[in-house]
């Protein structure tokens, strides 16, 4: 029995903290530099969706930093090898993180809808989600006050003197809004997709490409099951290293599926550039991503290898659907400017 002991409390979980955080966090900045270098490629400009999700990097990031740190001060090893110096200072840097954490999903969600706006040129659309985008504001701010505020004196947080909120039932109360909400905003756009005027197979392949955002649901359910639906205060750098674990996995792979539909751009262009020989094609697919438009707001572009020019005889906002598979979404809106719903468009 005492050896059982001994090996238990001498376990760490520094190894899988480390390989996961890390990975995640690589993953993160590359997808929002695929981002980037899909919007420089089209030339296209930076909007709100782009801002929030640099954003949300930022967060990352951070949360990375801190978990450095907390693994500094018995991050994944049991209390019982942890000094009373180590425990305060990783209560401290936990004030921070739950900040950083609380702070980050809000933001994923307003790149999200942001990005909707820019594909589905519906005004109805439009207003369903700028009420979601309301939502999710009127959620993230409070929430974020009461991470900060949640003890009195704040200082209590990390001195575990003073008075402060139940930190479960909060995190707990987070988790199962922001599930619900991710939910929300990932399968909100798939009634829109039926709408387009498209070829029945683009519109799955889009649905899919929104329905990849359920693995960012699943990672924060995963989070709310194995760390803080079992936290133990008694034992809290073994238990949080869970939730420590977790949190950089939700918020990454958020960031990772809202940056599929513009990362798409790139990886085609990479691809296109690959595989196909300097004859002629390649002057053709410059011209596809050159992000030239004519004076009716079409985009000025050579059909070849399978990609399709849209037909400008056309009147604004019809489209010929007999496109191939590279054909996806660019439709002109009644202001005359391209709805971003193409992969070798702006989205």
């Amino acid at each position: 029995m005492l050896a059982n002991t001994v090996a238990d409390v001498s376990e760490d979980r520094g190894l899988t903290l480390w390989a996961c955080i890390t990975t995640f966090a690589i993953l993160s900045f590359l997808a929002v530099f695929g981002r980037f270098s899909a919007r420089r490629l089209k030339a296209a400009p930076l909007a709100a969706d782009d801002w929030f999700i640099l954003l949300a990097l930022i967060w990352v990031w951070a949360l990375f930093g801190i978990f450095v740190a907390c693994r500094q001060n018995g991050l994944g090893k049991h209390r019982a090898v942890v000094s009373e110096a180590q425990l305060s200072q990783f209560y401290y840097l936990l004030y921070y993180f739950q900040i950083c954490y609380v702070v980050a999903p809000p933001t994923v969600k307003l790149s999200l809808l942001f990005l909707y706006k820019r594909i589905f040129p519906s005004r109805r659309f439009h207003l369903v989600v700028h009420t979601m985008a309301l939502l999710v504001a009127m959620w993230g701010i409070p929430s974020t006050f009461i991470s900060i505020f949640n003890c009195t004196p704040v200082s209590a947080f990390w001195t575990r003197k003073g008075s402060c909120l139940d930190f479960k039932k909060f995190g707990i109360g987070y988790a199962i809004v922001n599930i619900t909400t991710d939910f929300a905003v990932w399968l909100m756009p798939m009634p829109s997709v039926w709408t387009i005027q498209l070829p029945t197979s683009q519109k799955i392949a889009l649905c899919l490409i929104f329905l990849l955002g359920l693995f960012d649901c699943a990672a924060a359910l995963t989070r709310l099951v194995t760390s803080m639906l079992v936290l133990d205060e008694k034992d809290v750098t073994w238990f949080y290293s869970t939730g420590f674990m977790w949190s950089v996995i939700e918020v990454s792979t958020g960031i990772l599926c809202t940056c599929l539909p513009t990362m798409r751009i790139l990886l085609q262009h990479m691809w296109t550039k690959r595989v196909r020989p300097s004859n002629g094609h390649e002057a053709s697919d410059s011209r596809v991503l050159s992000g030239r438009h004519d004076k009716a707001g079409w985009p000025q572009r050579l059909s070849s290898g399978g990609g399709i020019s849209y037909d400008r005889t056309h009147s604004m906002g019809h489209e010929d659907c007999s496109a191939s598979n590279d054909r996806w979404f660019e439709v002109p809106s009644s202001r005359g400017s391209d709805v971003e719903l193409n992969p070798v468009g702006h989205v």
